[in-house]
């Protein structure tokens, strides 16, 4: 009981007219990350060729996750049927996912252009 009285504070009221101190608020500063310059056609290109691809495998992947005859295998059902068979996909499959989380938490490691 000693420590505790030593540690912990009993409860006070805080003495009548008492206000938080004030403190002025500063405006944010304004925003200035702008791009350098218009995106090239090949950055274009990218940003249709990925998110095609990435709605088409949204899409195919939340039919089949409501519908359970959808004819077409989604990737998650493949590589779990893969993993029931074959035991080292396991170890590709984890190996892809760490490969990504590094990159992912390093980034723009190792990629750095040279003029950075």
């Amino acid at each position: 009981m000693a420590v505790k009285d030593l540690l912990v504070r009993d409860t006070q009221a805080p003495p009548a007219g008492a206000e938080p101190p004030v403190v002025p608020v500063r405006p944010l500063p304004a925003q200035t990350a702008r791009p350098e310059a218009p995106l090239t056609g090949r950055e274009k290109w990218g940003y249709v060729f990925w998110g095609s691809l990435a709605a088409a495998i949204l899409v195919t992947e939340a039919i089949a996750a409501f519908w359970s005859d959808f004819p077409v295998p989604t990737i998650s059902g493949t590589t779990g049927h893969l993993e029931h068979e074959h035991h080292w996909v396991k170890l590709i499959v984890l190996g892809g996912i760490v490969l990504l989380g590094t990159r992912i938490i390093f980034y723009p490691w190792p990629y750095r252009r040279l003029d950075d």
